[in-house]
């Protein structure tokens, strides 16, 4: 009498195979859907302290040369991002780490203030923000952007110099 209940040892190794199969092509899909999470993740914090940024400039708790910063000239302007510094903990009260392993980042949201004087009784003022931001593991943006481009594709993984906290021809700010 034969027992028919069984798997072959053919069709254990088969089932085995394919199964190995598809964790292969299933991995590489998890592994982009995890650095796309991240790159939207870095995108949304930039937002955030530019956000931040304009709410401070708009409520005066940012000072710029010791004038606030509503009350500030045309001209250009940055508040330095480093999240190592109680100026940046207390912009971003969240923390504003980076999600590529919680490292730290380094940069600077700048503003350029313009006045369009050209109808005396309404002048115009007006203020664009752009954001130059990376962490520790060079993910980041190479160049500065503006709020409506801070999108995955413009974070990079490979940049090539963690974004300096400085810049030149320009004023930096802090919190007041």
């Amino acid at each position: 009498m034969k027992n028919n209940k069984g798997f072959t040892l053919i069709e254990l190794l088969a089932v085995i195979t394919i199964m190995g199969i598809l964790m292969i092509v299933a991995i590489g899909s998890v592994n982009r859907i995890i650095e796309n999470s991240r790159r939207d993740t870095f995108a949304t914090t930039a937002k955030e302290y530019i956000n931040a940024v304009r709410n401070g400039v708009v409520g005066d708790t940012i000072v710029c040369g010791g004038v606030s910063a509503s009350a500030t000239p045309d001209g250009t302007y940055y508040f330095p991002i480093d999240t190592t510094t109680d100026a940046t903990k207390d912009l971003m009260q969240s923390g504003g780490k980076s999600p590529f392993g919680n490292s730290e980042m380094k940069g600077y949201v700048k503003w350029v203030k313009s006045t369009d004087d050209s109808d005396p009784k309404n002048p115009k003022t007006d203020i664009d923000y752009t954001i130059r931001l990376t962490d520790t593991g060079k993910h980041g943006f190479n160049k500065d952007l503006t709020e409506s481009d801070l999108r995955r594709v413009n974070v990079s993984t490979k940049t090539d110099a963690v974004a300096s906290t400085t810049l030149s021809g320009a004023t930096a700010c802090e919190m007041n």
